[in-house]
């Protein structure tokens, strides 16, 4: 691989406790070119990101062991005073204006409810990528993801 194709490549995290959501999430994003992993809940993802560099972490919010709001508010803690800033983006069946005002005072930067189409997820994670990025043509069917 050369060094500009190693610049880029986008890695995602996603955090999802369901395997189901998980293997439909990570198809479509390997699909379009993203190095993607995943794990089943926010205590992996706290230890994950610490270990390994990503550009986009996709967190559910209601998970067993640790939930995404306090795995945001580890990550955020963790980069605090390092110049870092890890993109969170919240995935939620909770669609109410509350839910995404917890999400953002978790943390995190951006919200996309559940279930998931396939164009609105490549519109979130385009936002916090390097232009450079795998990312579908405008005319990619919108397929429905449940995440």
């Amino acid at each position: 691989m050369t060094p500009d194709a190693a610049a880029t490549i986008c890695r995602i995290l996603i955090v999802e406790d369901n395997p189901v959501n998980r293997t439909i999430a990570t198809k479509i994003l390997e699909k379009h070119g993203y190095v993607v992993s995943a794990v089943e809940n926010g205590a992996l993802a706290v230890d994950l990101t610490a270990r390994e560099r990503f550009d986009v972490v996709l967190m559910d919010i209601q998970m067993p062991v640790m939930d995404g709001l306090t795995a945001t508010a580890a990550i955020r803690e963790r980069e605090l005073g390092t110049g870092e800033h890890l993109p969170i983006i919240a995935v939620t069946a909770h669609a109410l204006e509350e839910d995404r005002r917890r999400c953002f005072a978790a943390g995190m930067d951006d919200y996309l409810p559940k279930p998931i189409r396939s164009g609105d997820l490549f519109v979130k994670v385009a936002r916090f990528t390097p232009a450079s990025s795998p990312t579908p043509a405008p005319s990619t069917p919108l397929a429905t993801a449940t995440m």
